[in-house]
């Protein structure tokens, strides 16, 4: 069996660019609103839903119900093919993520890892391939912006006789 390491990198808007976007109010476009009461921190990500099939954008909370510790060891991935999928943590931690190239097929050396500073959502683009959701914390609660419709919008992909290890930097 074939096993490799990944390590993180911080999450930066440029280096995550070609994945998605970097949800986080950091030198983002903003003004205020309500009279000067409230701060906008507008267009942080682009919500990218395939409306032609019938899909409609949804907003869904996702609870964290098994913690994963660090290495942590995988071989599946995922991604959304109709539909960007967006995270917004509810916690103040760093969060782990995992991402390859859009395409039909994708090898781990393909794969790279990224740790939010703990203030960071992210957005996938729809196609994206990505580790499922983990966290170091039982019950970590996110809000997630995807889409909802007919037709299949989770493709897995599993590493056969491979295991990638994902370690902290």
């Amino acid at each position: 069996m074939k096993s490799s390491v990944l390590l993180t990198k911080p999450l930066t808007r440029k280096a995550f660019a070609s994945f998605g976007d970097v949800i986080e109010i950091d030198q983002a476009q903003h003004f205020s609103i309500n009279a000067g009461g409230v701060e906008r921190y507008h267009d942080l990500a682009k919500v990218d839903i395939d409306v032609e099939s019938g899909g409609r954008a949804i907003i869904s909370y996702f609870k964290i119900n098994d913690a994963k510790q660090f290495p942590h060891k995988f071989n599946l991935i995922e991604r959304h093919p109709k539909g960007s999928q967006a995270f917004i943590p509810l916690f103040d931690a760093p969060v782990v993520i995992v991402v390859a190239p859009k395409g039909e097929s994708v090898s781990s050396a393909n794969l790279q890892a990224f740790v939010t500073n703990g203030k960071q959502g992210f957005n996938f683009h729809a196609g994206v391939w990505h580790m499922p959701l983990i966290s170091e914390k039982k019950d970590h609660l996110f809000v997630v912006v995807d889409r909802a419709g007919p037709g299949n919008n989770c493709d897995e992909l599993t590493f056969e006789n491979e295991v990638i290890e994902l370690t902290l930097a």
